[in-house]
């Protein structure tokens, strides 16, 4: 019985250290900085072609969730500012007034770093820019975030249905700000 009660014990004890160490932070690095991810973020399983990694919301209720993908290409990769905002902007479907969706600017102020957001809504199309065929997502929303840094800008695009993206706004800054925001 006393050997039970021991190992019953031990159990408890070692599910409640994996919940704790379920809502710490994960860190990626992506060049020269570190992004810290804590809940609702869970690191992505399998990044995407090309990116450094990413990290995930998971949807309410069987909905889609939120994916966020960090590039960096090196000092002069990956085009400017502007060359990636038209990039972002062509993943969507043009409305029915034949436009592409009009991108909403943001300047981010961290520490001695303004980082850009750009958010496009609309119908998403989902998949690789490269792939011929891509899926139709509509009412989605699209953040791309530009990352200044001598070693080569960072680009995250931050995407999901607009009513997650919307409710996840300050989970949105705090994780495009953490590699910021004690500097």
């Amino acid at each position: 019985m006393k050997r039970f009660l021991l190992l019953a014990a031990a159990l408890r004890l070692s599910s409640l250290t994996l919940s704790h160490a379920e809502d710490k932070a994960v860190a990626l690095k992506v060049s020269e900085s570190t992004f810290h991810a804590g809940a609702p973020w869970k690191a992505k399983a399998e990044p995407r072609r090309m990116s450094a990694g990413g990290f995930t919301i998971a949807g309410k209720d069987g909905a889609a969730g939120i994916e966020a993908d960090f590039y960096h290409f090196g000092a002069g990769g990956g085009g400017g500012a502007e060359a990636n905002i038209k990039r972002w902007q062509g993943q969507f479907q043009p409305g029915e007034d034949g436009n592409l969706p009009e991108a909403k600017r943001e300047d981010l102020k961290v520490g001695d770093k303004t980082i850009l957001l750009v958010t496009f809504k609309g119908t998403f199309l989902a998949g690789s820019v490269m792939d011929a065929k891509r899926t139709p997502m509509p009412g989605y929303v699209m953040t791309g975030v530009i990352v200044p840094s001598d070693a080569g800008d960072i680009f995250i695009k931050i995407s999901g249905p607009e009513a997650a993206m919307t409710a996840a706004q300050e989970d949105i800054k705090k994780l495009v700000s953490s590699a910021f925001a004690s500097k």
